[in-house]
């Protein structure tokens, strides 16, 4: 059911993450503050627009896209090499692994945690790609 959800939700995840690429470059060609915080309240209210249980999907995926990979981080330098270790789970059978303790989560607390973390768009593009979405 996760799953097939996820599946559904594609779009939306990838609405975010464009959400999110806009602000990127409107920060790095200095487009002002307004047009950041405009971008930011869009995306604000595309994820509160969600019901829980796709905001229970769109974390999963995002647990998914950090916790399925593997990293390499480097002293001497600020990248980091993603090791793409086998995947031996079916898509269905990772959003249940990785959903288990979100299903004791609030509507808000799932929407905050999307909300306010760095890193959602590299992790849903990485376990939308795990996923095959």
């Amino acid at each position: 059911m996760l799953y097939s959800l996820a599946v559904s939700l594609a779009g939306r995840m990838r609405a975010i993450m464009e959400i999110e690429s806009e602000m990127v470059e409107a920060e790095r060609n200095h487009l002002g503050k307004e047009i950041v915080r405009a971008l930011e309240q869009k995306r604000s209210e595309l994820i509160n627009s969600c019901i829980r249980d796709e905001l229970l999907v769109i974390k999963t995926v995002m647990n998914v896209g950090r916790s399925e990979r593997g990293y390499r981080y480097y002293f001497d330098r600020e990248d980091v090499e993603i090791i793409h270790l086998p995947i031996e789970l079916t898509g269905p059978e990772l959003m249940q692994k990785y959903s288990y303790y979100l299903v004791h989560r609030t509507k808000q607390e799932l929407a905050y945690g999307i909300e306010y973390y760095t890193a959602v768009s590299e992790q849903l593009k990485e376990g939308m790609e795990i996923l095959k979405l």
